[in-house]
């Protein structure tokens, strides 16, 4: 061997961590990790293509069942939280290559006190605001005559199943769009703080196509989705925010009778009239959609604030 070696000239790779096999950093985040907005683009392709097949397959079922009934029964909630869902798995374990558990989809996630914590905070919070319209005089009760033939003049047990049905699949495929896959890329891109943003404008922005939408209750829509995304965060499961999202909407809907972010619902035997002003009682968006029900979400955000202040203490104090 001779003394003296060659030195090889060292070029600088700007790529650094990343090989030819790794593909461009356009599509790719990391190495076998694509970026964030193809990761959701292929959710939501996925969720696009299963949802018009899955109405398809399943639509002669609901035709037969709402014959049985003699009541119409709609099923475009049921087959896009099949889409969701099928859309979730497929983007999780061939694109993400994850589990459930980033997700919040775990078994865990639907244990009884992860349910049980979601129905009691969304219960609560609904309950604090018709409550604080009825302590201001800003809604009544009132009494709805119907005619003998009208389905609206059914029991209120079977309007109540019949809410169900249509509300807790829709709160449940919104949860797993928002605080979980779109919550779970987000995190990867930005961390917690950019999710909470980034579902809650999110959240806000499929709303403003509905019946009524405002400034005002855009605005509420993001307060809402951002305490949904507190929940999720906090019990580590959607199955929790969504447990808080259907019992939100239901109450509404199915208790006090009023409308349900700008869609109106049945309202058998009796409803609640609004009588103050709009900005405070939400007018024909529902009560969502009024400065009462920001005074009880604002005060929901702010109780959680110590209590994470405690956790991440606790944390530190445990890692020293």
């Amino acid at each position: 061997m001779n003394a003296t070696t060659s030195k090889r000239t060292v070029v600088f790779n700007a790529d650094g961590w990343r090989t030819a096999a790794d593909g461009p950093r356009w599509l790719f985040a990391e190495p076998g990790r694509l970026r964030a907005v193809w990761r959701l683009a292929t959710f939501a392709i996925a969720a696009s293509v299963l949802q018009p097949v899955l109405e398809s397959l399943i639509a002669p079922l609901f035709a037969l069942l709402s014959r049985a009934v003699g009541e119409p029964i709609a099923g475009y909630e049921w087959t896009m939280l099949c889409a969701v869902w099928g859309a979730s798995a497929f983007t999780l374990r061939t694109i993400d290559r994850a589990p459930w558990e980033r997700m919040a989809m775990h078994v865990h996630a639907w244990r009884t006190r992860s349910l049980v914590t979601g129905v009691a905070l969304g219960s609560a919070a609904i309950a604090c605001t018709v409550l604080l319209l009825f302590a201001t005089q800003s809604m009544h009760v009132s009494v709805v005559a119907h005619r003998i033939d009208d389905i609206a003049a059914s029991s209120w047990s079977s309007s109540a199943v019949r809410l169900a049905v249509m509300l807790a699949p829709a709160a449940l495929w919104e949860e797993i769009v928002f605080r979980g896959y779109l919550w779970t890329v987000a995190v990867d891109a930005g961390g917690v703080r950019i999710a909470r943003w980034a579902t809650s404008t999110a959240f806000a922005a499929i709303h403003i196509t509905n019946p009524g939408a405002s400034a005002q209750s855009t605005l509420l829509v993001f307060v809402a989705g951002w305490c949904l995304g507190l929940v999720r965060e906090r019990t580590d499961s959607v199955p929790a925010a969504w447990g808080a999202h259907f019992l939100w909407n239901w109450t509404m809907a199915a208790v006090v009778h009023v409308p349900v972010s700008g869609w109106v619902t049945e309202t058998p035997r009796y409803k609640a009239v609004f009588t103050g002003p709009t900005w405070w009682t939400g007018g024909g968006w529902g009560p969502e959609g009024g400065l009462a029900a920001l005074l009880v979400l604002s005060a929901a955000i702010w109780w959680s604030m110590p209590h994470r202040s405690v956790h991440l203490y606790r944390t530190e104090s445990t890692s020293q």
